[in-house]
């Protein structure tokens, strides 16, 4: 097996492990294709992000699809990650309208990312846990999100308190 394939058999391990160990946020593969698999469709539940913005009130959703797949050949280099793609609604400033991630910034050029802490990563994100947001894919979001400060800390406050909205996730 070459280091990619390796690694590639590696990272399907590891997420099969987040979807045993997960706790509060569910993880599940939906589907998985490949030997090792290189295209992915995950379930993310209880994992409270926001779909859409009607004025100033946003409508929230906690479940998730997630796309994950065309691993770039230099796979696993720093800064080689796969095109993340939520199937699923949902509105960031980090995220395209059509569901793309966008994992840009200077610190990605040194990164080397497994699979699982990238699924962590996102799930951060739908939860605007991370609010450092650079060069936007979705600005109408960025000024959304800068100016309802008060709507995100009391979206992150649910999930940390485990209330209607769901916990957050606890990663071992």
């Amino acid at each position: 097996m070459s280091i990619r394939e390796d690694r590639l058999a590696n990272d399907y391990k590891a997420l099969r492990s987040l979807c045993v160990f997960s706790q509060s946020v569910k993880v599940k593969i939906l589907e998985a294709r490949g030997n090792p698999p290189e295209h992915y469709r995950i379930q993310i539940s209880n994992c409270k992000g926001i779909e859409s913005v009607n004025g100033n009130m946003p409508r929230y959703r906690t479940d998730h699809i997630l796309l994950i797949g065309d691993f770039p050949e230099r796979y696993p280099d720093p800064g080689e990650l796969p095109v993340a793609k939520l199937e699923t609604p949902i509105f960031h400033p980090n995220v395209y309208s059509n569901g793309k991630f966008c994992f840009q910034g200077k610190d990605l050029n040194t990164v080397n990312e497994p699979l699982d802490s990238l699924v962590k990563r996102i799930i951060s994100m739908i939860q605007y846990k991370n609010r450092r947001y650079g060069v936007p894919a979705n600005s109408t979001a960025k000024s959304w999100a800068e100016s309802h400060q008060n709507l995100l800390d009391q979206l992150t406050s649910d999930s940390d308190r485990g209330s209607q909205s769901r916990p957050k996730p606890k990663w071992k």
